[in-house]
């Protein structure tokens, strides 16, 4: 299979380092020294979110996490799930398979969720659950989590937040913005192989985990923070783990700790800066203001002048540079570019990416600034 430089919004490019932890020889999945590696991560992956409950790494997509969290938390419960886009509707999928009653909130796709009409509804209707994604990745829009979780915590509302695509990315403090569960997984802003899906619980709500309504046995946490009890010395988990996808994500622990989370944070919303800026001198238009724009992601409205599969197609072929579409009734008229990991945003991997772009414009008989926009990113 040919190989591409990704430069999606997940799964994204990962460090040589990570890449040669994960090609180690294979461990076994239990006893004492891997229980506490295992541990070790999982505490490290909290103190990143900043939870000082517990954090579950089970193998498989973000969606499973997601499923987990509905399974454990969802069932004989009322939730609402806050939807401005795709995978706010996939929440809703997912949580409606669970939940006894389950409503949506809508908002438009391309804004932000608006704290105030959650508030409003709120006033007159009671929920148990709240959930909601940080970042929208069909749009790239970033919601306000902080002010979302504070109003549905004044009505009393659990707080679950899809973080798949914002973690170790975004600035997220679980403890202090009383978010109760947070979703992620490893192939985005951790900057991992795809594979693990890893739900983060506050302290707080550890004992709902064990009263927990038996709908699975995989996806519910009652069945994993029992074995985390019962057999914590060597086997703190129900099944077989990827070992060396969770070894690599100690790794890229190590160089994300290293960086420092503000430092890493900040180095983000720089990137984004210059790549909306080099994306405008092209001629493009973003589909979300900058001021409620995601950092790891950014996405393009064409405005009708291509299409965005065209452009996929020609930067895979003659670039090697894989972009992505978008979804749904979205996918006619934009793309998305991933700046989620630090390899892809290295410079020689925006640049590359550019002058690719320009190329299919060029083709296409539109003008474009290329000079201007890779100054841009040669910019400190």
């Amino acid at each position: 299979m040919r190989e591409y430089k990704l430069m999606i919004p997940g799964p994204v490019e990962v460090s040589r380092e990570v890449r040669e932890t994960f090609n180690r020889p294979t461990v076994a999945h239990y006893g004492e020294e891997w229980a506490h590696f295992y541990l070790r991560t999982t505490e490290r992956l909290s103190s990143m979110l900043g939870c000082t409950g517990q954090t579950f790494i089970l193998p498989g997509s973000g969606s499973v996490a997601l499923e987990a969290s509905a399974s454990t938390f969802a069932p004989e419960r009322r939730s609402l799930i806050l939807n401005n886009g795709f995978f706010g509707e996939r929440l809703y999928n997912i949580f409606s398979r669970y939940s006894d009653e389950c409503e949506k909130l809508n908002f438009e796709m391309g804004k932000p969720i608006d704290p105030d009409v959650l508030n409003e509804l709120l006033r007159g209707k009671r929920f148990d659950i709240v959930v909601f994604t940080h970042v929208e990745t069909s749009t790239g829009v970033l919601n306000p989590v902080r002010d979302i979780a504070e109003i549905a915590k004044s009505h009393g509302a659990l707080v679950i937040v899809d973080s798949i695509s914002s973690a170790a990315i975004e600035k997220l403090d679980m403890d202090s913005w009383k978010v109760d569960v947070v979703v992620t997984a490893s192939q985005k802003g951790l900057e991992c192989p795809p594979g693990l899906g890893i739900v983060s619980v506050r302290s707080e709500n550890m004992q709902e985990i064990r009263n927990s309504r038996k709908r699975s046995w995989y996806s519910d946490l009652s069945v994993w923070l029992d074995y985390f009890e019962k057999w914590h010395d060597w086997h703190p988990f129900p099944v077989t783990l990827p070992t060396n996808a969770i070894m690599a994500l100690g790794k890229s622990l190590d160089l994300i700790e290293a960086q420092g989370l503000a430092e890493r944070e900040a180095q983000f919303e720089r990137t984004s800066q210059k790549v909306r800026s080099c994306l405008k001198e092209m001629g493009f238009e973003l589909f979300t203001s900058r001021d409620f724009s995601a950092h790891g992601l950014t996405a393009v409205n064409t405005l009708g002048k291509i299409k965005p599969s065209e452009l996929v197609k020609f930067l895979k072929e003659k670039f090697s540079v894989q972009i992505a579409g978008s979804l749904g009734e979205l996918s006619s008229f934009l793309f998305r570019i991933g700046h989620m990991s630090t390899e892809q945003i290295k410079t020689s991997n925006l640049l590359t990416l550019l002058v690719g772009i320009s190329d299919f414009l060029r083709v296409k008989g539109f003008p474009c600034n290329t000079q201007k926009a890779i100054s841009e990113i040669l910019e400190q």
